[in-house]
């Protein structure tokens, strides 16, 4: 059992809160004893600390002190407001999206499965925004002034925005909860109920 007042960091790469948050909020009820601080970073987290759990999409993480569980894939939707789609239609092809104002997150072009579909079926890409926080992208999309990728939990949340084209199998991207196999009770008790939690979401 966890020490009282110990306090997990989960370090989540980008636009992962709509599916992480809620569970973490349902573990708080479980573990009331235990702290929890959320990051949102592109960056691999310094595990050695032995209390932070990462979140981290793409290929696996490999190293002998780490603890490695598969998720699922995330799958992600291109969508844009009701407004935006009056304004410029929906695209027929792949290639019409060259004509779009997209925002984009800020990790280099091609760094998200999503992303290197867009460059392979796009000559050029009319980036307008890019940001590093997942809220800044949601309110980006809801101006009605561009279009943008984001997982597909939002047209749940978000019934105002509408996909431009069906979501695709080449957009969804592994994701895997790390820690370190050295990480305190308190890390493993949140890793392991956070890692069922979210895996059922993603079967």
């Amino acid at each position: 059992m966890a020490g009282p007042n110990e306090q997990v960091v989960i370090s989540a790469v980008p636009l992962m809160g709509e599916l992480i948050v809620p569970a973490l909020m349902n573990i708080g009820a479980t573990f009331p004893e235990i702290g929890v601080v959320y990051r949102s970073e592109l960056g691999f987290a310094n595990l050695a600390d032995c209390s932070t759990i990462a979140i981290r999409a793409g290929a696996e993480p490999a190293g002998d002190r780490l603890a490695v569980r598969w998720l699922g894939r995330i799958s992600v939707a291109l969508v844009a407001t009701q407004a935006y789609i009056a304004r410029h239609g929906l695209p027929e092809t792949p290639a019409d999206l060259a004509r779009y104002e997209m925002v984009a997150h800020d990790f280099p072009d091609g760094a998200a499965p999503w992303s290197r579909w867009l460059l392979h079926h796009t000559r050029t890409q009319r980036t307008i925004f890019r940001t590093n926080d997942e809220t800044v992208l949601r309110l980006a999309i809801r101006s009605g002034r561009c279009a943008g990728f984001l997982p597909i939990s939002s047209l749940i949340w978000s019934p105002e925005l509408v996909e431009l084209m069906p979501s695709s199998d080449e957009w969804a991207a592994p994701l895997w909860l790390v820690h370190d196999r050295g990480a305190s009770q308190a890390c493993r008790d949140v890793g392991r109920e956070l890692a069922d939690i979210v895996s059922r979401q993603l079967e």
